[in-house]
């Protein structure tokens, strides 16, 4: 009795196996009722965002500071990895933690102000 290499059988077992894998299912789902009416509907906030007065300018105003908001982030983990590199060399034996926990709060930071629109919108449709 010869023994079947193991690809050989892998081969097999993966050609039996094709047509049920690609063949498509077909799920249908059963009709839903319409979502029932509100009684009280939200604000439409875009609407206001295109009718307010200075609205360019206030979204214009808070690009810019999260701009230099960034910007302040990569200084402080630029300035935060010169610390903990050559700190302990000049005889700054806390410059190493210092410069550990700057670097940290410098992406924290950064993290922050990239997540801050994101967050909001999310908060903002989970309770809409």
């Amino acid at each position: 009795m010869t023994a079947i290499p193991r690809t050989v059988r892998l081969a097999a077992g993966l050609v039996a196996a094709a047509p049920s894998a690609l063949t498509p299912a077909l799920a249908w789902a059963a009709p839903t009722d319409p979502p029932p009416k509100k009684v009280v509907d939200g604000p439409d906030l875009a609407a206001g965002a295109r009718n307010a007065p200075g609205a360019a300018a206030i979204s214009d105003l808070i690009n810019t500071i999260g701009f230099y908001a960034i910007i302040a982030c990569l200084i402080g983990l630029l300035l935060s990895g010169l610390i903990l590199v050559i700190g302990p060399r000049l005889g700054f034996d806390r410059a190493s933690t210092v410069g550990k926990i700057g670097i940290f709060a410098a992406l924290g930071g950064a993290f922050l102000i990239g997540i801050s629109a994101t967050l909001v919108n999310f908060f903002y449709n989970a309770g809409a």
